[in-house]
């Protein structure tokens, strides 16, 4: 009696279930995959790491680039359709960052990468000015300094017939630039090659990843050692951090500096580093809190040194691929430098660079930084056409799109020649995203891009070794066995 009293109310839940995401279905014009009761579509992407990418693509084909998922009872829309993306992007409303964020807010808490609302327009209105063009050509020495000693890392470990994985090696040199640069702190992670900061980033970047796309291991997650995991990376994270204020306060405080300068030796208002601002700015006439500081220098440590190390990689990865293209740039580095090949580039030299500018701009076309990122819909609204429900998580696929042969011709193909059109639609290209919340330092990341490829291409050939990278979207693209090249050093 008992068995058949449970069977009946489990049909009825199943079947309330079912009802409920058929009437839900009818509140949008976006199409999908027939939901299952209870776990909707959750069946679809609880799959290992590098197959995920390949099951938005093919919901992407089956549904004309936009299809409707359920993780549960949660309503998310997945595109990659331009004029969808556009649209959102470019909309002064639709700002708030999607449900799969809160993963990430452990370690980031209400950064400028997960906050919304007031907090965040503050926040990123005081914090641009620290990405002034004036202030990152302070940040170039810096660039060159730690390009130099990456080149002596790897010269000593450069062997013709060998395979060196790059990701790791370029991660150390981005975080010194990071935390040098707009941290004003040295820690000289390049000398550290165990460095517990770069894996714990992996570690939680795996872990926060996996939950995003598999809600069945979020419902048990508090159980499992990914849990134990994520507290120990966190506690290193954390620490890291803490221990770059403290050191950045007790600079300024050797210096006799407690507020801000109203005009700095450019004449240019309030053109301080970042950690400065953070540490001496007010917001509505009060400091900012000790939490909320952290909770900014997480964010930029974590976005100012692994998405550059992701674009410095693959680009590398591309030109070993197109070794034509790699001489192109090689050949452009002999003709800016002349005759003084081994110093170490100016400004202008990098604006001389245009050439590399092209290449880089591919290299992130076809491996974007960010390969996805997810907005919320507070209140019904309609997209290209299309009614979305308030309640709603958008997924935006810039991989897809920006290898969508409908968007460019032979997508997969290294052509660097594309980005000389300039009547190209500004938002078919999106690795720093477009908009409103565009990526805050995407000079920074250009700039940083130019000086090390520069000085990595004028030193070394870099070799094809017939593996290629499985690609995986962590909270970056990354590679679930490295980026394996070999580097030749020039003679």
């Amino acid at each position: 009696m008992f068995v058949l009293i449970f069977l009946v109310l489990l049909l009825i839940v199943l079947l309330v279930s079912w009802l409920s995401f058929f009437l839900d279905m009818k509140r949008t014009d976006v199409k999908g995959p027939l939901p299952y009761p209870l776990i909707g579509n959750g069946h679809l992407l609880a799959v290992d790491s590098p197959d995920f990418m390949n099951v938005l693509s093919r919901l992407e084909e089956e549904y004309d680039k936009t299809a409707l998922i359920y993780l549960f009872s949660q309503r998310y829309i997945l595109t990659s359709d331009p004029k969808f993306i556009e649209e959102v992007v470019s909309s002064t409303k639709l700002i708030e960052k999607g449900r799969s964020y809160n993963y990430i807010k452990p370690w980031l808490g209400e950064g400028l990468l997960t906050s919304s609302g007031p907090r965040w327009k503050a926040h990123r209105k005081f914090l641009t000015p620290a990405f002034h063009f004036n202030i990152l050509q302070q940040f170039l020495p810096i660039f060159c300094k730690n390009a130099t000693i990456l080149v002596e890392k790897l010269r000593n470990i450069a062997v013709k017939d060998s395979s060196t994985d790059l990701f790791p090696i370029i991660a150390l040199a981005a975080l010194d630039n990071v935390t040098e640069s707009i941290m004003a702190v040295s820690f000289d992670a390049q000398g550290d090659t165990e460095s517990k900061f770069v894996k714990a980033v992996d570690a939680i970047s795996t872990i926060v990843s996996k939950r995003m796309r598999n809600p069945f291991l979020d419902l048990v997650f508090p159980l499992t050692s990914h849990k134990t995991k994520q507290d120990k990376a966190l506690k290193i994270l954390h620490g890291q951090t803490i221990k770059i204020i403290k050191a950045r306060q007790e600079e300024l405080q050797k210096m006799n500096i407690s507020e801000l300068a109203l005009h700095s030796e450019h004449g240019i208002k309030n053109k301080h580093t970042f950690l400065d601002l953070l540490l001496l700015a007010e917001v509505d006439g009060k400091k900012i809190s000790d939490q909320w500081i952290r909770e900014e220098v997480d964010t930029f440590l974590f976005e100012g040194h692994d998405t550059t190390t992701s674009g410095i990689t693959y680009c590398l990865y591309c030109l070993a691929q197109n070794q034509d293209i790699q001489e192109k740039v090689y050949q452009e580095q002999k003709d800016v430098f002349g005759n003084e090949f081994h110093r170490s580039p100016s400004s202008n030299d990098l604006q001389q660079m245009k050439y590399l500018d092209l290449v880089i701009k591919e290299s992130l076309r076809i491996f974007p930084s960010v390969p996805l990122v997810q907005r919320y819909v507070a209140e019904d609204t309609v997209i290209n056409g299309l009614r979305v429900p308030k309640n709603s998580s958008i997924v935006l696929d810039f991989f897809n799109m920006q290898r969508d042969s409908s968007v460019y011709e032979n997508p997969l193909e290294f052509r660097p020649e594309r980005f000389e059109n300039t009547g190209r639609n500004p938002f078919t290209w999106l690795p720093f995203s477009a908009g409103p919340r565009n990526c805050i330092g995407q000079k920074f990341a250009m700039m940083e891009m130019k000086v090390t490829i520069s000085e990595i291409i004028r030193n070394f050939k870099i070799l094809p070794t017939g593996q290629e990278p499985i690609l995986v979207a962590d909270l970056i693209l990354r590679s679930l066995d490295g980026v394996k090249l070999k580097i030749v050093p020039r003679l």
